[in-house]
């Protein structure tokens, strides 16, 4: 079997209010994100408060025939951070 095509997908229900869900891979995509809505939640600070903060669920579905999981995980924590800390996009 031959896969030819290495597209990115980004499905974005969060926008409708969605708080997760599971995208599923097109034939001939490489990899599909599911972004869901950010909810207020209580987390745990560094310094061991307590408080809220905006989190949501972003997951990705890959065809690792196209797409090595090593890079995958590389990828999410790079989005992570540039989420966390939109700062580093500025020039």
């Amino acid at each position: 079997m031959l896969v030819s095509l290495g597209t990115f997908t980004l499905s974005n229900l969060g926008m409708f209010g969605v708080d997760r869900f599971d995208a599923i891979l097109p034939p001939g995509t490489g990899a599909i994100m599911a972004v869901g809505a950010s909810q207020p939640t209580v987390v745990a600070s560094k310094d061991g408060r307590i408080g809220l903060k905006n989190q949501m669920q972003v997951n990705v579905t890959a065809d690792h025939r196209v797409i090595y999981g090593a890079d995958l995980a590389a990828f999410l924590q790079t989005l992570a951070q540039i989420i966390e800390d939109p700062k580093d996009l500025t020039f």
